[in-house]
């Protein structure tokens, strides 16, 4: 892959894409972005597990400490890291972590002093700032540099939010779990947080580094966690990527939710008993409606926004909203964390299993069915504009609503009736990969529109060559 930078960070494939110069040259751009508003910053760092994450984060360090301070909080996870930027008050973090990119792959993330990921425009600045630099030059230190372990505080705060009334149900529930973190950061905090609550633990693949499987965890990824929890009789099984900021989950019967599926149960159990008056739920607009009728069943809208999560959160902060999150991708958005959170996700569909005292295959079939399939189109990104455009004049010339979130490289959605739609969106962390999905509560009706995008799409394309 070539080096990919966007709102949501900076990857690619180490020694190819980046290397420690590119992690200097980009910490060294961050530090003056951090600098324009203070005169010394609070940086935290920490890193993924694999095997380039520590150097890239030790030649970043080398380079912040001329001019911030710095707390180096080691292997954990993306929550945590975030969660961290908030509890030393620092005015922001740098994740080091291809998230669920291949074990070759490495970037980093930067946050700002909420924990959240830098807004575009931000990003775009440091992003410009690294583009300047030819050189760098060795100056004193002025930062000084601490080590601590945030894993016991982030657990206390997870389990903050999941609740006393939560936990207690969990563990009266006595609850079996399968969870493999392969050799991820979630097994930095997974035992100690189910440990508290009584929740019986079969591990897989818990060796930091290791990588068994891919490091994306799907359905074709986590079959031996579907047959183990199949085999041990288990309440749940979860699957995590990399930085555990997402997760895949196994019901007893051995199947892979998806996405959609659970954030739809997610907002089922935080609306269940919610009291506030802000009945919003934000999500992205590839988002399936079974979030939607689960979110008008009890009462509340959905508001959509453009894909990326930083849309999300902070659409969420605006609205003061109780959950939110991107169907398209595992894991609920819970406040005031700042990202989606794989071991949150996890616990909070424990303690929806513990309230309804119900097995989850049993909660699963109780869901509306919507169906979501998708596909990838490759797609010059000088061209990805223009056919959006052409795209949304022929649905329009047929008459149908059209809803579109961001500029014009955003999202394209088609709706075709009260149940159904099309979306189209040029991906922004995989130049040259265009995205298009279809919703629907009839399977069939959910194929044939996905078909009819694609045919569209290579129609508009048709029209753009030479």
């Amino acid at each position: 892959m070539m080096l990919a930078e966007s709102f949501s960070g900076v990857r690619g494939t180490y020694k190819e894409d980046l290397d420690e110069f590119t992690a200097k040259k980009y910490a060294y751009a961050f530090s003056k972005f951090l600098m324009r508003s203070m005169g010394k910053p609070l940086v935290i760092i920490g890193r993924d597990t694999r095997r380039s994450s520590e150097s890239l984060k030790d030649a970043m360090i080398e380079v912040l400490l001329q001019e911030c301070d710095v707390i180096d909080i080691g292997i954990n996870t993306t929550p945590a890291i975030e969660f961290a930027v908030r509890h030393f008050n620092a005015a922001g973090g740098i994740i080091i972590t291809a998230s669920h990119n291949p074990p070759e792959d490495n970037g980093w993330k930067f946050l700002n002093s909420t924990g959240s990921l830098l807004k575009p425009g931000d990003m775009q600045e440091v992003i410009d700032i690294f583009k300047k630099i030819s050189h760098l030059e060795k100056k004193r230190f002025k930062g000084l540099l601490e080590e601590e372990d945030i894993s016991g505080k982030y657990a206390d705060f997870i389990l903050e939010t999941v609740g006393e009334q939560g936990i207690n149900r969990i563990k009266e529930s006595k609850l079996k779990i399968v969870v493999d973190p392969n050799g991820g950061t979630a097994a930095v905090v997974i035992r100690h947080v189910l440990e508290r609550l009584d929740v019986n633990i079969i591990e897989i693949n818990m060796e930091l580094g290791k990588f068994v499987r891919k490091i994306e965890p799907n359905a074709e990824t986590l079959k031996d966690v579907a047959e183990k929890v199949k085999e041990t009789n288990a309440d749940l099984g979860a699957g995590f990527d990399c930085d555990a900021d997402r997760v895949e989950l196994i019901d007893n019967k051995g199947n892979i939710l998806s996405g959609h599926c659970v954030l739809a149960l997610l907002v089922e159990e935080v609306l269940s008993d919610y009291k506030g008056k802000n009945r919003v739920i934000v999500t992205n607009d590839a988002t399936s409606n079974i979030v939607k009728e689960i979110a008008e069943k009890h009462s509340a809208k959905v508001e959509e926004v453009e894909v990326g999560e930083i849309n999300v959160v902070e659409k969420i902060d605006e609205l003061n909203s109780p959950v939110g999150g991107e169907g398209s991708s595992s894991g609920g958005i819970f406040p005031p964390s700042r990202c989606r959170d794989g071991i949150l996700t996890m616990l909070m569909i424990l303690r929806l299993i513990a309230r309804k005292n119900k097995k989850l295959s049993e909660i699963y079939e109780e869901l509306p069915k919507y169906y979501t399939p998708r596909k990838n189109i490759q797609c010059s990104p000088e061209n990805s504009k223009k056919i959006r455009a052409l795209i949304e004049k022929k649905f329009k010339d047929k008459g149908y609503e059209i809803k579109k979130t961001g500029d014009e490289t955003g999202g394209l959605k088609i709706i075709t009736d009260k149940n159904s739609w099309i979306w189209f969106r040029a991906s922004k962390t995989e130049p040259g990969t265009y995205r298009i999905i279809s919703d629907s509560n009839d399977e069939e009706r959910s194929k044939e529109l996905l078909d009819d995008g694609i045919k569209i799409f290579n129609e508009c394309g048709e029209i753009l060559r030479p």
